[in-house]
């Protein structure tokens, strides 16, 4: 049986390539003397390259294993992609204790080129360092031939398994045609080893739960609806599903083990109808009542400029939404203000946004938002420079289209600069007009509690 892996790799390139080709791993030290001193005899006759792939089971495709990072890299600068993954990394596995390594071998080259070897380079090799026999592989992420990143179906599974089945099936080793790709991952497996719950081990529970409250599918739906899943167990599904808790996809029940099986649950709730079960109840809520903050409460709690910005919109009557004020009764510093409302909610929702508290922090951020305007305004002065050579229609519209781009996000940074420097205006006002507001509400305050003293 062939098993067959891949995954990407961001790391160091060269760092990858000579763990796969590492000389501990893929020499034969399984030969005796006298056959390695025959191969050495027939391969000194082969260049230096050809000797090392034939002794340690290295060969390239598309490239020399023995300068492969470099072919690598210079495919990926020749199409302006060396950022990103930069390979992928993948095994073939073999069950069978006898099979030799220049099969092993060529069975990885087979698969390698049939898979991706129209369109990368790849090193591939033999490790002989364990019990089974296993061929590694490591693929250019970028094509040599139209500079196109591996994707699609050139890196699924699913795809491309069929082929080292097919290989496997063509020298007479074994392979399963259908395998399991439904089985809980080792993770939440470890997980409940340890005696950790995971939502299979929880979703487990509550059907237990279900199914014994439960005779029948219709009183298992009921019972499973009443415990808050969202689920599936209707005899028209191909496949019956749960949504654990706290979760948006489905699982299988059939995932969840043997006893969670169609034909399992419908055993299990064909013995519960021999036996007089308590109908399910859910548990009983205990309605607790908690004096619950106002906005008020939530705007004093927030200092800084945020909360300078907040409690002024709530002096306005912008906040809170629910709560229409009444504008006649506000001070005439604050009727002034009422007309610059909207400039006032979109300082408020900056500060909000950016976290901003402090005279510093909106100095800092200033300047960041500057430094971004420096940047965009050289790209679009250097894209402009582009539109005077002589281009191709295509290429002309996708520049005029970066431009336009660039011009909005500039237009946006401005506006954000200005809103900064009006902050930096606007919040000292803001401070004196709150300071007179509540000295004149004070004193209106004791004028009332006056006049009501003298009725009493």
């Amino acid at each position: 049986m062939a098993v067959s892996k891949l995954w990407a790799v961001t790391s160091r390139l060269g760092q990858v390539i000579d763990y796969a080709a590492n000389p501990a791993k893929t020499a034969a030290d399984n030969y005796t003397e006298e056959q390695y001193q025959a191969l050495r005899d027939v391969l000194a006759y082969a260049k230096d390259e050809e000797k090392t792939e034939r002794e340690f089971f290295v060969e390239g495709i598309n490239c020399n294993p023995l300068t492969a990072r470099d072919q690598f890299v210079s495919v990926k600068q020749a199409y302006g992609k060396e950022e990103g993954i930069q390979a992928y990394h993948g095994y073939l596995s073999f069950k069978e204790q006898d099979i030799s390594p220049e099969l092993a071998q060529k069975i990885g080259m087979e698969f390698v080129n049939e898979v991706w070897g129209k369109r990368f380079q790849a090193v591939v090799t033999t490790h002989l360092n364990t019990k089974h026999l296993h061929c590694h592989y490591v693929i250019n992420s970028v094509s040599f031939v139209d500079g196109k990143r591996l994707w699609g179906d050139e890196k699924a599974w699913f795809k491309f398994r069929l082929v080292a089945d097919k290989n496997c099936e063509k020298y007479g080793l074994y392979y399963n045609p259908n395998p399991n790709r439904s089985k809980q991952s080792s993770y939440y497996y470890k997980q409940e080893q340890a005696g950790m719950p995971t939502r299979y081990s929880m979703t487990r529970q509550a059907i237990d739960e279900a199914i014994a409250h439960s005779t029948n599918l219709k009183s298992l739906d009921y019972a499973l609806t009443q415990m808050g899943y969202e689920h599936c167990v209707s005899e028209s599904r191909k496949y019956w599903t749960i949504v654990p808790k706290g979760y948006k996809k489905p699982i299988r029940l059939k995932n969840l083990g043997e006893d969670y099986t169609e034909e399992a649950i419908k055993r299990r709730l064909t013995e519960n109808q021999g036996v007089r079960l308590m109908p399910f109840t859910n548990q009983t809520v205990v309605i607790r009542q908690y004096r619950l903050p106002t906005r008020e409460h939530k705007i004093k709690k927030v200092g800084g400029l945020y909360g300078l910005y907040l409690h002024y919109c709530y002096k306005l009557g912008y906040l809170p939404k629910y709560k229409k004020q009444n504008t006649a009764r506000l001070h005439y510093l604050l009727k002034e203000d009422l007309l610059k409302l909207d400039k006032i909610t979109q300082e408020t929702r900056l500060l909000g946004r950016e976290n901003i508290s402090t005279d510093e922090q909106l100095f800092s951020y200033k300047e960041s938002v500057l430094s971004q305007i420096e940047n965009l305004t050289d790209d679009r002065t250097h894209l402009r420079k582009q539109l005077r050579k002589n281009i191709s229609d295509d290429e002309l519209s996708k520049v005029k289209e970066q431009i336009k781009t660039i011009t909005d996000k500039l237009w946006t940074l401005r506006k954000e600069v200005g809103l900064c420097d009006d902050i930096a205006k606007r919040s000292k006002v803001i401070e004196a007009n709150i300071e007179t507001v509540r000295a004149y509400e004070e004193k209106q305050d004791r004028k009332e509690q006056n006049r009501n003293d003298k009725f009493r």
